[in-house]
């Protein structure tokens, strides 16, 4: 009996840590288990916040597409959803009207073929019932694209209209202009030749009551001339050609004048290729001499009148007509290309404003001002036709 009690006494001792162990594992899978319902509440809580997120989103992107579809169902403009395989995928009660063949699925490029009848102009299209649209289209990221198009017919027509009665008011306020114009040398004209009838004049007072008659025709018949070239101003054959042709017709015409008042012409002339522009010989060979008779007429005995051109760019050529006369005046300068203004005592007022018609009818553009010798300017710029390499610069003086 007395060696049983060790034995037994080592069980005791070996349980009593093996309750040990196991108090303490249990302890510890207490406390992870009591980590880990923590845990998932934690995650519990995040999931349903993040489902309420969602919901929420959700709920506010069906409010927006809802408000979206209101707003296109409301739109006056149509408005075509186009997929990116060319397939209609949505659109609006004014597309229907008017495009009727719209449906979903179809092919936008067969629907428009069967209404479109022309496009004038980028955005710009003549359906086949008569009718003027304005459409403008955005891409959609990688989802298609949108056409929003607009029915301008009404507005069309309202601007035609106004367009219309401008003109009719322009012609209206011109032909009162002119008839005030003839009127004073058709006065006098008359005025000479009801003297011319009277037999007690001698040879020399009939000379001159005759030349004075004479003179008043022909200012009649200069004013008459500028109408028509003003008038024609923009009507012409355009061909290429090349500058310095309508410069020679214009200096051609003009030297016994040039001759007789004793003035010095200076070319400058730059780049015989950037001088090849689309246009008429006639037409420029007319501005230009305008724009030489006005240095003339102004800049008086001896003035020197220098005309220069050059190239700006492969697309641009610049003309200038230079004098050393009196200049232009500030306040005249606004006023000096309206037609029927003019600061002669007999000027026609319509010299400048055929040279504006002629130049803008040829795509360019026309300004005026001073030059560096306090006389007139004025610039010319005009579309040429493409630049081919480089050449040498001409230079000459008529007299």
């Amino acid at each position: 009996m007395a060696e049983a009690q060790p034995a037994e006494f080592a069980q005791a001792t070996d349980l009593e840590q093996a309750f040990d162990v196991f108090n303490a594992l249990s302890e510890r899978l207490t406390l992870a288990y009591g980590q880990l319902e923590a845990r998932v509440a934690m995650l519990s809580d995040q999931l349903d916040s993040t489902r309420r997120d969602r919901l929420r989103e959700r709920a506010q992107k069906e409010h927006l597409a809802d408000q979206l579809g209101v707003l296109l169902e409301a739109l006056p403009a149509a408005v075509v959803l186009v997929d990116m395989r060319d397939r209609i995928d949505r659109f609006n009660p004014a597309a229907e009207q008017l495009f009727p063949g719209l449906a979903w699925g179809r092919r936008w490029s067969e629907v428009k073929a069967e209404v479109v009848a022309a496009e004038p102009g980028p955005g710009d299209w003549q359906l086949r019932d008569g009718r003027r649209v304005s459409v403008s289209q955005r891409p959609l990221n990688d989802r298609g694209r949108i056409l929003v198009v607009v029915d301008m017919t009404d507005q069309r027509r309202l601007q035609e209209r106004v367009e219309r009665q401008d003109r009719l008011s322009a012609m209206g306020e011109m032909a009162a202009q002119l008839a005030h114009q003839i009127r004073t040398p058709l006065s006098t004209s008359v005025l000479y030749a009801g003297q011319l009838a009277k037999d007690s004049l001698n040879d020399t007072q009939r000379r001159q009551f005759s030349d004075k008659l004479l003179d008043s025709l022909r200012h009649t018949e200069s004013l008459v001339r500028e109408m028509l070239a003003f008038s024609r101003g923009g009507s012409f054959t355009a061909t290429p050609i090349h500058l310095d042709d309508a410069l020679h017709t214009a200096l051609a015409a003009l030297q016994p004048r040039l001759r007789q008042m004793r003035a010095a012409l200076h070319l400058r002339l730059e780049g015989a290729d950037c001088r090849r522009v689309v246009g008429s010989v006639d037409a420029l060979a007319g501005a230009f001499s305008n724009l030489i008779d006005n240095a003339l007429n102004h800049g008086g005995q001896g003035v020197a009148i220098t005309i220069s051109a050059r190239c700006d760019n492969d697309e641009s050529l610049r003309l200038c007509f230079e004098d050393d006369g009196p200049g232009i005046e500030p306040a005249v300068l606004p006023r000096i290309f309206d037609p029927f203004f003019t600061t002669r005592e007999r000027g026609t007022g319509l010299g400048l404003a055929v040279v504006q018609a002629v130049v803008l009818e040829h795509g360019g553009s026309l300004s005026a001002g001073r030059s560096s010798s306090g006389g007139a300017r004025f610039d010319i710029r005009l579309p040429t036709l493409a630049q081919r390499g480089a050449s040498q610069p001409t230079a000459g003086v008529y007299r």
